[in-house]
């Protein structure tokens, strides 16, 4: 995919600007000590010639004219430029390192921002996740390489700046002649970026699909399934499938790079060859000193070496500013807009929720999950949302959580619509647990507060959520209590079973005191015990507050006050759990079908 010359400029500009900001100090320090490197080695090389025609002059009169100042002068200051070039070296490797760091942490930053805060739609969308995976793979390194590409070509023009001036002094024709030995180089170096960076493109999807089978390999989460259904070699077979189709083009193009790069470099040092034969007949001509032919030997050496760092680094430059595409187009992803003007969620919620013609599918498809929606829920009412899998009652929970907009219709909370309400005030005043609930590896404490981080932190409100979700004594039985990390990640933690994983996510929930509770089958991993008690004190957990339970079990779902049932892409049926079972219905049907 070509990129207009203009777009390239802009994406190296940006590029510059992400690692300044980084650090500002630090990106000055970089330049000083790398454009010191690049007069440093020059300066060795008049020092050489200094040597040579001093050993050179003695020899020609037997050892009777020997300036012994003149010559450890010079080796003193021969040591004194190695010394300096080798120190500059360390220093410079010191700086960068300091650097880098700092660059890393404000891209990752600038990642994190925009992934926290990317409407939740994008994460089920193929097509982001391509641009995701290509943003985290380059962004890290790309700009910094980007940055250190240009200091090297400051240091690099430096050096060959000096070179041009010394080889000059021989005969002007050297300069053009040693340019142009590169012509051929950077232009099919460019040819074989472009092709790089098509190919990576192309191959993202399949890149992600061998990470993905690499996971399934090597997850904690997919290692129980991979033993009891052998699943192993399936996997592997899968993975070796991807893995081989990406390596065929990739080595395909590599083979071809290098048959022609090899052609280009026997060119180039054949030019370089013939330089240097004109050099050597200078100077058995006499028309040029001893010293002088090695200083000429050693500038044209170091100049064709440099000529090709150089070249290497406009490379570099041109292949990064390709890649730093993906990161760019992954930042211009728009978030959704907090205004001061949004509206903040009502408190206390009077009316309800209110689905008006409410509509939605999934990105890229053309299924709709249900259609034209039309529902009340009464405030301070308990909701049941009963229905097949599929019928859309988490989709419909994720709307009301603020994660999915409706496609077409609009959701009200009393006479506000939920697209103008501010995000944090949807947090603060929702409180989620889905079915695929998340398992902190932290501790305790720490799984039940982060259902509210903004409530003043009490250890009483904690274990008084813990009490409600029956988690309670659990926890005071650890080795440190509230204080002990859960799961198995970190050293001295305590693994608990999943039912009291999902009455930790219950505590969690009914920590954050919400006004309006969503439980995606919330007791779907509980004994019937627990269960049973749950229920029982629910009714005076959630009092007061709206609550919207999407579950299975016919003892959740004859304590809501209103049972909703969800069948092919609408309402079936809307009432009480009592009305609802004598009319026999979709809701007596189903739970017919489970006796």
């Amino acid at each position: 995919m070509n990129i207009h010359p203009k777009e390239r400029f802009t994406y190296l500009i940006q590029a510059i600007k992400l690692v300044y900001y980084s650090s500002p100090k630090w990106t000055v320090i970089n330049i000083l000590t790398t454009s010191l490197r690049g007069f440093i080695p020059l300066l060795l090389l008049y020092v050489v010639k200094e040597l040579v025609d001093v050993v050179a002059q003695t020899v020609e009169t037997n050892g009777s004219n020997i300036n012994l100042t003149e010559v450890y002068t010079t080796v003193a200051l021969a040591g004194i430029f190695f010394l300096l070039n080798a120190v500059s070296g360390s220093i410079n490797a010191l700086v960068r390192e300091r650097q880098a760091h700092f660059v890393n942490d404000h891209i990752q930053s600038l990642i994190q921002d925009k992934t926290v805060n990317i409407p939740y739609r994008y994460f089920e969308d193929a097509n982001y996740q391509d641009i995701f995976y290509r943003a985290i793979n380059e962004a890290p390194y790309r700009p910094g390489a980007i940055f250190y590409s240009l200091l090297g070509l400051l240091q690099n023009l430096i050096t060959l700046g000096i070179v041009i001036i010394i080889l000059s002094t021989f005969h002007w024709s050297l300069i053009p002649v040693l340019l142009l030995a590169g012509v051929p180089i950077i232009l099919f170096r460019f040819y074989y970026s472009r092709k790089l960076y098509a190919i990576k493109k192309e191959q993202t999807e399949d890149e992600r699909k061998m990470h993905y089978f690499n996971r399934l390999l090597t997850a904690k989460d997919f290692a129980k399934e991979l033993r009891i259904f052998n699943l192993n070699d399936t996997f592997r077979d899968k993975y070796v499938e991807v893995r081989d189709r990406l390596r065929a083009k990739q080595w395909q193009l590599s083979k071809n790079k290098t048959a022609w790069e090899s052609m280009v470099q026997i060119l180039s040092t054949s030019v370089l060859l013939i330089v240097f034969s004109v050099i050597i007949l200078g100077a058995i001509k006499g028309e040029i000193s001893n010293g002088s032919m090695a200083m000429y030997f050693l500038a044209l050496h170091r100049g064709y070496a440099v000529l090709q760092v150089l070249l290497s680094k406009i490379t570099s430059l041109y292949e990064d500013n390709l890649f730093l595409k993906n990161f760019f187009e992954f930042q211009k992803i728009s978030l959704p807009s907090e205004e001061s003007t949004k509206a903040d969620f009502p408190s206390p919620l009077n009316n309800g929720i209110t689905f008006n013609d409410v509509s939605f599918k999934y990105p890229n498809t053309k299924r709709w999950v249900f259609k034209n929606i039309n529902l009340h829920i009464p405030s301070g009412k308990t909701i049941a949302l009963v229905g097949e899998n599929g019928s859309g009652k988490t989709t419909l929970v994720k709307m009301l959580a603020g994660l999915y907009q409706p496609s077409n219709g609009n959701i009200k909370l009393d006479n506000v619509d939920i697209n103008n309400i501010k995000h944090e005030e949807l947090a603060q005043n929702i409180s989620v647990i889905f079915q695929d609930f998340m398992l902190y590896n932290m501790s305790a404490s720490d799984n039940i507060r982060f259902g509210n981080v903004k409530r003043p932190f009490e250890a009483d409100n904690i274990i008084k959520a813990a009490n409600e979700a029956g988690i309670h004594n659990v926890f005071n039985g650890l080795p440190k209590g509230y204080d002990t990390t859960l799961g198995t990640l970190f050293k001295d933690s305590e693994m608990l079973s999943r039912g009291e994983w999902q009455r930790t996510a219950l505590a969690r929930s009914f920590y954050n005191e919400a006004q309006l509770v969503i439980l995606d089958e919330p007791t779907s991993s509980l004994d019937a015990f627990t269960e049973a008690s749950l229920i029982k004190h629910f009714k005076q957990i959630i009092h007061g507050r709206t609550a919207i339970i999407v579950s299975h079990r016919l003892t959740t779902i004859s304590m809501a006050d209103i049972i909703v049932v969800l069948k092919d892409d609408g309402i079936a049926e809307y009432g009480e759990y009592q009305h609802l079972m004598q009319t026999k219905g979709e809701l007596y049907r189903m739970i017919e079908s489970l006796k």
